[in-house]
C-alpha cells in the first residue's frame, strides 16, 4: 500500500497531456508497472535496483513533463491554476493504470 500511494504521488504531480514523449497516463502506466515489479521482486534489492533502472528513462521524461506543467503554472492565476488541477484530476482519473492503482 505504501509503495502505491509513493508512486501515485510522484507520478500524479506530473498530470499534463502530451510533452516530450510522455503523458500523464504513460506516466501513470510506467508507475504501476514498475509498482508491480517491485512487489514481484519481495525485497530482492539487486532485482529493485534493476527495476528501477530500467524505468529510468520513463521517470526522466515524466519528471520533465512535470518541470514544464510547473514553470506553465506559474503564470496562471490561482483560479486558472485550479481550474488546470481540476481538468488534470478528471484526465487522470480516465487513466487505465489510475482506475487499476485505486483498485490495490
Amino acid at each position: 500500500m505504501k509503495i502505491k500511494n509513493v508512486i501515485i504521488a510522484t507520478f500524479s504531480v506530473a498530470l499534463l497531456a502530451s510533452c516530450g514523449g510522455a503523458d500523464m497516463c504513460s506516466c501513470l502506466e510506467a508507475g504501476l508497472e514498475m509498482q508491480t515489479e517491485i512487489e514481484a521482486a519481495k525485497g530482492d534489492e539487486a532485482k529493485i535496483k534493476e527495476i528501477k533502472e530500467s524505468y529510468a528513462g520513463d521517470e526522466e521524461a515524466c519528471e520533465k513533463m512535470q518541470k514544464e506543467q510547473e514553470a506553465e503554472m506559474k503564470s496562471m492565476s490561482d483560479e486558472e491554476q485550479k481550474k488546470k488541477r481540476e481538468e488534470m484530476m478528471k484526465e487522470m482519473e480516465e487513466c487505465d493504470a489510475y482506475k487499476e492503482m485505486m483498485k490495490k
